[in-house]
């Protein structure tokens, strides 16, 4: 009988990037992106299966 793993629990820091995000520190883009990343842990959404994509002003 096999038995399938559990899917590891994610936490925020794990969907952050290797590199700066590069938004003006007034703009609101940086507390948006903070929220979701505390918010997608619990969707159990897979990180791989997770694209973040912004344009300017």
């Amino acid at each position: 009988m096999a038995f399938e793993s559990a899917a590891p629990i994610l936490q925020p820091q794990d969907f952050n990037v290797d590199y700066q995000v590069k938004w003006c520190p007034g703009c609101g883009g940086h507390a948006v992106l903070s929220s979701i990343k505390k918010a997608l842990p619990e969707t159990g959404i897979k990180k791989e299966n997770v694209v973040f994509v912004s344009g300017i002003g």
